[in-house]
């Protein structure tokens, strides 16, 4: 079961998750999101030294500029939230880095998309499907993913929260590898409350 935990930005908060038996550290650097991390070198060192994997995410930003905050950040996976092309995931795979590619959900018609990303991404993130791009807060309805198909390991987000340990230890798919968190486990935008992470993270890893 891998567990992202998504949206961080504060140093301090970033050294709590850290400590916390979580997989992926995901880090916005999407400017319209209130959890956008600031370009700035304070963030930039708290990002570079964080212990586990920093994930960046982005949404239509230019591989350039991807590029650009990977080095800077120490990112060493790029998560691509908007409608990148299954060819921008691939020459970003290329250079090195591990992608997650986030398809928005609602019903199962919107898994076709998946489709595309066949062998051009490590994993694919399923989210609730809304006006924006992420940060909902709404869980989709998951029995839409039995009709997912693919060879690609997800992950799933949306409206996650810590009354979720549950319905996740319940959730089988054969694809199915781990859940990304975020504003479920908020005390305010982009500061997680470490306390209760600590405290769900154990109950959907029980077997």
């Amino acid at each position: 079961m891998i567990v992202k935990v998504c949206g961080l930005r504060e140093p301090a908060n970033i050294r709590a998750v850290d400590r916390l038996p979580v997989d992926l550290c995901g880090f916005i650097f999407y400017p319209r999101s209130p959890r956008c991390v600031p370009d700035d070198e304070l963030h930039a060192e708290a990002v570079r030294n964080c212990r586990k994997p920093a994930v960046g995410v982005f949404v239509d930003a230019q591989p350039r500029e991807m590029l650009r905050t990977a080095e800077r950040f120490g990112l060493r996976w790029l998560q691509l939230h908007g409608d990148e092309s299954p060819e921008t995931c691939a020459a970003l795979r290329q250079r090195g880095y591990g992608i997650i590619k986030a398809i928005r959900i609602a019903t199962a018609a919107d898994l076709a998309a998946a489709r595309d990303y066949e062998g051009c991404a490590d994993y694919l993130l399923f989210d609730t499907r809304c006006d924006g791009y992420g940060g909902s807060g709404r869980r989709f309805d998951w029995t839409v993913l039995d009709a997912y198909t693919g060879n690609t390991p997800f992950l799933v987000s949306g409206g996650l929260d810590a009354e979720c340990a549950e319905a996740v230890k319940r959730f089988a798919h054969p694809r199915f590898a781990g859940v990304d968190l975020n504003s479920g486990f908020e005390t305010a935008p982009a500061v997680k409350d470490a306390g209760k992470l600590e405290k769900f993270i154990p109950k959907i890893q029980q077997s």
